[in-house]
This record gives structure tokens, C-alpha cells and sequence, in this order.
């Protein structure tokens, strides 16, 4: 635990001595990588990045973690994104009210339609200032209107239900930085990254009495967090970090999205992690038309290598898949070409090989639009 608190002292010192203000491409001013601080549950933010800092939209005692619920981490790989969360999950006891992260307007309230059992889903938009935009999702309530000043800590709506849960889901984006999945002219951002010092204290230190200290430290999950992307912040595109192998968010780019095929998975990322709670090699999957008629898969498990170009998935379902792939650098996008079948190897890839791209900083939707998958 020393580590972690050493860590966010030496991260409140750098954001207080570079805090930045609006920010703007200035050549290297905003570039679109930033070092990335291991063993960290939080990273620190750029010092061309928002200058405002942040609070918990409930008390640190209302958040539900352990195996009951669990903070969904930014950048983390599972459930139906697959792909990397742009956005937190945060389970919240049922007697909770969602207030402001900080002090802004409301710009915009979204009606997202039908959430199941006759709910309606809002979506409510906050400008804090200085380019930074919050996005309190899982609405069921909205406590504010278009044009509302709040301030922070001002309540602003109710979340969803979920079994003995609210949800307290966000999104927030910084408008002067772009080297995250993007956001207009910005990219989406952990918001565990902006909070103020006390409240990220006081998060991490329950983060690490109720989650890292009886689960990670034995190597196992607990409810929506993984030993395996163990932070509230997590990389979300990391394959630029392993050129020429499998790990990586992949995006399928050779089949339509509108038919359920268990060998073709719309989505696929294979991560390969050491770090102090063991060694993880792990795949999750998504397929999902995305045509809301209602199909979503989901396949996880543990993955190996059998020799050069060589893979075998051990999915948690019982199944295994026995693979032959290929990654190809040469272009833009990095490139890989999988065939793979139940029962053993596949003879050769062929042309019914599934073919992945590497994932662009894009929600899914929009990559799969740009790589012509969807209109």
C-alpha cells in the first residue's frame, strides 16, 4: 500500500506545479501518446490537460465494491465493451444520489431510450470548464434541466437499478488532449485521473482494503475488477506495445456484424500481463450486430501459444478453440488473420480465416463504420 500512496503524493505535486489551462495542439504540447506510470491505479494528468479537478459524485462509502459490484475501470477489457470502457462503471447503494463531479453547466439531456423493465435511460452533459465535459450515464432520474448552473456536489439525478445497486456510470473528455479514444475534438479520459487529492485518497484506500488486499493479492477478481487490469485507470490501446504478436484489441473487419457467428467475434482482446498479482494471458470477446435485435455473445478464458503462429483459447464456457494466425505491420493498421475451429488445429488459413484490424481510437461503432463493417 505505501507504493500507491507514494505514487498519488508524487501525483498531486506534478498536477499542482503543472496544472495547464485550456490547452491546444502546439507541436509537442499535445501529443497524441503519454507516458504511462506502472504500478498506479490512477495516472497523472498532462500538464497540457484541464486545469479543473474534480470530487466523487457520491460518498466513498456508498461505492460498491468486492464481488458484489465493483468499479467498472476506465480502459478495462470486459462485459459488452470488449474493446476498452472510454467511459467507469460505478455500482452505488440503492439509497444513493448522484451529485455534480463539479461545478458547471448543463448543456444537454439525452433521452436514450428503453433500459429494460419499462425504464427510460437519460444521459445528462456537464461543462466544467477549461475543456473538460462530464457525461452522467445510466440515468433514470434527471434532477437538472438544459441550463442548469450546479455546483459541485449539487445532486443531478438517480441511476438506474440494478438489483440491490444504482449505477453511477460516467464519462468524462478533455477537450485539450488527444491521445485517448476521442471525444469531438478531445479525448474521453479517466476521471479517477482529475479528482481532487483527498477524494482520490480516499477512493484508493478503499480500493485497496476492500479489492486489491483479499482478492488481487491471491490473484483474483472481484466482482468487475481484474488482477489482470488492476487500476481505476487502465491503457485502453496497447498493441503498439507488442508489435508482431497477438495481444491487442482487435476489430473484425472481413464479416458483416449482423449475423451471430461464434467463430467470427465482432470484437476480440488478448492481453498478456505480469504484474505483482501474477502472470495473466487472457482473451475476452464481443459479438454484437449492433442492430438491437437483441443478439450479444460474450467468450473469456485463458489463452496459449503452441508453437509460431499457434493459439489455443481456453474459453470459461468449457469450450476450447484451436487457432492459426498471422500479423501483418505493413499498413496503418496493424493486420491479423486467424482461423481457428473447435477439436484441433485447422490444416491451414484459408480464405474463411477471420481477419482483425487493430482498433483505432474510436467507440466501436464508429470504427466499424470507418472500416466499412457498418453504416
Amino acid at each position: 500500500m505505501d507504493k500507491y500512496r507514494f505514487l498519488l503524493v508524487c501525483f498531486a505535486l506534478l498536477c499542482a506545479c503543472n496544472g495547464g489551462g485550456s490547452g491546444g495542439d502546439a507541436g509537442n504540447n499535445n501529443p497524441t501518446s503519454v507516458a504511462w506510470v506502472d504500478n498506479s491505479l490512477t495516472q497523472p494528468v498532462p500538464v497540457w490537460g484541464s486545469a479543473v479537478r474534480l470530487s466523487l459524485p457520491v460518498p466513498v462509502g456508498n461505492i460498491l465494491l468486492g464481488p458484489v459490484g465493483g468499479i467498472g475501470g476506465f480502459g478495462s477489457h470486459q462485459g459488452g465493451h470488449v474493446e476498452g470502457l472510454d467511459h467507469v462503471w460505478i455500482e452505488t447503494t440503492l439509497d444513493s444520489t448522484v451529485k455534480s463531479w463539479g461545478s458547471g453547466t448543463v448543456t444537454a439531456i439525452e433521452d436514450m431510450g428503453d433500459a429494460g423493465g419499462g425504464q427510460h435511460e437519460y444521459f445528462i452533459t456537464i461543462n466544467y470548464g477549461q475543456g473538460l465535459i462530464g457525461k452522467h450515464m445510466e440515468v433514470a432520474t434527471s434532477l437538472v434541466s438544459v441550463g442548469s448552473v450546479v455546483k459541485e456536489g449539487d445532486p443531478v439525478a438517480i441511476g438506474l437499478p440494478f438489483g440491490n445497486m444504482r449505477s453511477a456510470e460516467f464519462m468524462l473528455a478533455d477537450l485539450n488532449r488527444r491521445d485517448g479514444v476521442r471525444y469531438g475534438n478531445g479525448s474521453c479520459v479517466s476521471p479517477f485521473d482529475y479528482l481532487k487529492v483527498a477524494d482520490k485518497q480516499a477512493l484508493i484506500d478503499s480500493f485497496m482494503a476492500q479489492v486489491v488486499a483479499p482478492y488481487f493479492n491471491s490473484g483474483k477478481s472481484a466482482g468487475n475488477n481484474k488482477p489482470w487490469e488492476p487500476g481505476l485507470t487502465n491503457k485502453v490501446l496497447f498493441h503498439s506495445e507488442h508489435r508482431g504478436t497477438i495481444v491487442g484489441e482487435w476489430i473484425l473487419a472481413n464479416k458483416g456484424w449482423t449475423t451471430p457467428d461464434p467463430l467470427y467475434f465482432d470484437v476480440l482482446t488478448v492481453l498478456d500481463v505480469a504484474n505483482t498479482y501474477g502472470h495473466f494471458q487472457r482473451f475476452d470477446t464481443l459479438d454484437d450486430d449492433m442492430a438491437k435485435t437483441g443478439y450479444k455473445a460474450n467468450v473469456g478464458g485463458n489463452w496459449s501459444l503452441a508453437g509460431p503462429g499457434h493459439i489455443q483459447f481456453s474459453g470459461e464456457g468449457g469450450k476450447t478453440y484451436y487457432g492459426l494466425y498471422s500479423v501483418d505491420e505493413s499498413g496503418g493498421r496493424a493486420k491479423l488473420t486467424m482461423e481457428w475451429q473447435e477439436g484441433g488445429y485447422p490444416a491451414a488459413i484459408t480464405v474463411n480465416a477471420a481477419v482483425y484490424l487493430e482498433r483505432a481510437p474510436l467507440y466501436r461503432r464508429g470504427d466499424a463504420q470507418q472500416i466499412g463493417i457498418m453504416k
